[in-house]
């Protein structure tokens, strides 16, 4: 698709790329989801997660009046991401932002406004709140109707395919959730995909786009059963030799993205039968399923 700035659709809807490659829609000056990018003044600001790069430009515009939604369970990490880098970490306080990946670090921002799923209005918009947990607990997309057009704004529960082919692994705390999530935004109707990340596709192409989330799901379990052993391996051991195998070993930012995602599919490729699980001296161990290398 190449490189892009901004795309309009209907005049007075445009979907910008920002910092990180992350989608923001405009709409006028009536809501902004998922600000990226430096804005004018705007009237509402919806949030799809609690990750900086989804709202790191929330902050001044709520100094110029914005009110700002953010998903219930999303709230505390968009007011004080700090929790996030704990969380991530394994809830250890005082790491170095060094070691968090960037997409993290910034500023938090005041909630004024919870959502909940279902039909809200924003900013004089009608839009449907959709809860999408796999990326985060809270995350939540939503269907946006304006100037004629159905956006379904997908956060990070969707990537465009250009992102997913330039990461091994994509950050995530609930696989299964995931998967399920993928499931039920395939049947819902739209106009227009808004990935967190990627290109936006019509709906002709959006199942596409969808179906390969879902495959890249799968490599991703498969990739870390290919590492697992019979003797039993601590999450970090996988994690290891993950980052080996995918040349990220010298990076001190990737265990940031790799920890809490490597136990998502550990924890999925048991509930699948594709791993054992035993605690081990007090440890939570992973090793190859007996019935797959029998």
């Amino acid at each position: 698709m190449g490189s892009w700035d901004c795309i309009s659709y209907s005049g007075a809807v445009r979907i910008c790329r920002g910092d990180f490659a992350v989608n923001t829609l405009i709409y006028s000056d009536k809501l902004v989801v998922d600000p990226s990018r430096v804005l004018d003044r705007v009237n509402t600001v919806l949030l799809t997660h609690g990750h900086v790069d989804h709202f790191r430009y929330a902050g001044p515009l709520r100094e110029k009046g914005a009110t700002i939604y953010a998903p219930r369970y999303c709230v505390p990490l968009v007011e004080e991401p700090k929790i996030n880098y704990m969380a991530t970490m394994g809830w250890t306080a005082g790491f170095d932002e060094r070691y968090i990946t960037p997409y993290f670090v910034g500023n938090g921002v005041r909630v004024d406004v919870l959502v909940e799923p279902g039909n809200i209005e924003v900013g004089g918009t009608l839009v449907k709140a959709i809860a999408a947990p796999g990326h985060t607990p809270g995350h939540t997309v939503y269907l946006v109707e304006a100037s004629g057009t159905i956006f379904l704004v997908a956060g990070d529960a969707i990537y465009g395919e250009e992102y997913l082919e330039g990461n091994p692994i994509l950050y995530h705390t609930d696989t299964i959730s995931w998967l399920e999530t993928l499931n039920r935004l395939e049947k819902f109707d739209y106009d227009v995909l808004v990935p967190g990340h990627g290109f936006p596709v019509e709906a002709k192409e959006a199942r596409r786009v969808i179906r390969r989330n879902r495959e890249k799901i799968h490599e991703m379990l498969s990739l870390v059963e290919s590492v697992l052993q019979e003797e039993p391996l601590s999450a970090d051991e996988v994690i290891e030799l993950l980052l080996v195998a995918t040349g990220l070993a010298r990076s001190r930012r990737a265990y940031s993205i790799y920890m809490p995602s490597v136990r998502a599919l550990l924890n999925a490729l048991t509930s699948l039968g594709r791993a054992q699980r035993e605690v081990v001296n007090g440890v939570p161990k992973w090793a190859k399923s007996i019935a797959v290398h029998r």
